[in-house]
This record gives C-alpha cells, structure tokens and sequence, in this order.
C-alpha cells in the first residue's frame, strides 16, 4: 500500500507540475554515472524546458540533440533507445518502456519514427552532443504522439554460460528518460474513455478483478479518477471495491484498473461491475456483466499467494480419526447384537 500510495502521489506531482503534458527525465535502475541535458530545436513550443514538446509538419525530419557528460573519470558505453508512451497498471505514464501490446487506437507508435543510436562511447569525463532524427509520418494527425527516450549506459558483463571465455553479454543498468511529445497543430482534442472488458485477472500473484480502460483518443487524459463496485449478478450486496485518484492515461493507450479480492477466493458465477471515472467535468459510467468460469477461478485461486492451498494435514488427521472411530463402534455395536441374538436363542 504505500508503495501504490507513493507511486500515485509522483503521479500527482507530475500532473501539477504539467498542467497538460509530462515533465520527464528522472533517472532509475541505480546511480548514474552520467548526466542528460535536451538541447531545444527552433520547433520546441515555447514554456516547455524539461522535456521534448515539438510542433512539427506531416513529413518533417527534426533532429533531437542530446547533450552527454560523463560524470566519472572511467570511460562509459551509452545508448539512446525510443519509446512509446503508455498508461501502466497504477495509472501511470510510462515513458520510458513499450507496452507489452499497443492501443489497437494508436495512429503511430512513436519508437518506430526515431531512429535509435548505436552505442556511444565517452571517454572519462567527456562530454559529448548526439543526434536523434525523428521523421514525423507523412499524412498529419490530430492531437499528439507521445513517448521518450531512454539513455541507458550499457555494461559488459560475463554471463552465467560464458565464463569459460566464450563471450560476453550486453546488459543495461543504468537509464536517464527525456519525454516527448509532438504534434502537428496545437489544436485541442477532448479526450473520451471506453470500458473494453472485465475479466478475472490476477495482480502480483493475488486475485483481482481487471476493468480494462481504453484512452482511445490522441489527448492525455488528466486528474483521472476511477471508483469501481463487483456484486453477483441479481444480488445488491457489494463484494469487492476500489478507487484511485489522480491518475494519467497517455494518448491512445489502455490499462487494466485492478479490484482486489482482499484475499478472497474466486467463485465461478455471473458478476456486475459498476464503474465511473471523471477527468475534469468530463464522466463516464458502465455497467457491465461478466463470468467467471469454474476452471478459471480454480487456476486463479491455486496461484494465489495469499490463499493456503497447502494440505492441511491436521485436518486429515482429524477426520481419519474420527472415521476409524465410528469404524470401531459399529464393529462393536454389530458384535453386541450378534452376542444378544445368540444368548436370546439359548
């Protein structure tokens, strides 16, 4: 909890310090050795100094300067690698990593028009400027495409089958992110919400219910609110709820928003799950019926962390127990009646 709790409060942070678009370039993944400085083509939109925000025509190549320091006196590898921006389970933008499988909605994924650096060398203390062509699609869009790029220091190091000098592996260790954002005109597009699906799903091995949320819009969706009730279907009782606040969706993306089952086990049956998310003034509400079938709730239950699905062994012994004792009895009450058979016929 207060990890989701912290990850939602830099959410906020992000947001207030945006207004409508991100702030990014954080380090991660440990201590750098190194230091990332964008350096503004004459397309940068004015107010925006953190992070790439370029209004660009259909067909234009834009070339995005980034300025690298070597902080160490020790020579370092360097690569810069684009990304598609998309909304991660907690609500959250994601700059610097790919979806596992992009928003069916996307116009065009933004890693696939940058070109991504080879691997660039700094000797100690060097400090170096590279270049990044983005080539803008040739038909224009609406709205905005959003990603980043990912500058990584890149390590040599000997992998578990190679340590007879067979070789060695490429592994990233350290990252720095830039955002960015580009569009063709700054003309406003007012961003809508559709509930995709609700599935049973599991969450860090634990049971969940996942409404999944498509942003299918090229705007972000700001201050995202979620609140969300699962009852049985025909019954008033509410089973399961959850809500979020201040919550981000990139432009054309989606993301499982997760009910728990607080360490319930799934039931096989019809369910309804009632949600409402508002950004702003904007609302949207559904209600949407959904099952979950007998083998798949007893997969989810078995690979549950928080279920004990080991054998109870003090249980066994119980009843085992108690079956050889009603075994003893009827034997002794099956003898009691044969001795008083034979004594009544004597």
């Amino acid at each position: 909890m207060i990890q989701k709790n912290g990850i939602r409060w830099l959410g906020l942070l992000f947001t207030l310090m945006l207004g409508l678009f991100p702030v990014v370039g954080q380090a991660d993944e440990g201590t750098l050795n190194f230091y990332v400085t964008p350096k503004f083509p004459d397309s940068q939109v004015a107010g925006s100094s953190s992070y790439f925000d370029l209004n660009l025509s259909a067909g234009e190549t834009e070339h995005l300067a980034l300025k690298l320091q070597n902080a160490s006196s020790d020579p370092i590898h360097v690569q810069v690698t684009p990304h598609t921006a998309y909304t991660n389970v907690h609500g959250v933008v994601e700059y610097g990593k790919d979806a596992e499988e992009a928003d069916p909605s996307l116009p065009h994924s933004l890693d696939e028009l940058i070109d991504p650096s080879e691997i660039i060398e700094l000797a100690g203390n060097e400090t170096k400027t590279i270049s990044v062509p983005l080539h803008m699609p040739k038909e224009s869009f609406e709205g905005f495409l959003a990603g980043g790029l990912r500058v990584s220091e890149v390590k040599e190091k000997e992998d578990e089958e190679t340590t007879q000098g067979e070789g060695v592996a490429i592994k990233n260790e350290f990252a720095y992110v830039i955002g960015l954002v580009v569009s063709n005109s700054r003309n406003s597009v007012q961003p809508d919400l559709e509930l995709l699906d609700v599935f049973a799903d599991q969450l860090n091995y634990r049971n969940v219910i996942s409404a999944n949320l498509q942003n299918f819009t090229p705007a972000f969706v700001n201050q995202l609110a979620v609140e969300a009730t699962v009852q049985r279907a025909g019954e008033n009782d509410i089973l399961y709820k959850a809500s979020e606040e201040m919550m981000q969706m990139a432009p054309n993306s989606n993301f499982h928003f997760p009910i728990s089952l607080e360490g319930d086990r799934f039931q096989a049956g019809e369910y309804v799950l009632k949600l409402k998310a508002t950004s702003g003034e904007e609302e949207w509400t559904w209600e949407r019926n959904f099952m979950i079938e007998t083998e798949e709730a007893r997969s989810f239950n078995r690979a549950d962390v928080t279920i004990d699905t080991s054998t109870n062994w003090w249980m066994i012994g119980a009843i085992s127990l108690l079956l050889l004792l009603v075994v003893i009895l009827l034997s002794f009450f099956i003898k009691q009646r044969k001795n008083s058979s034979k004594n009544c016929k004597g």
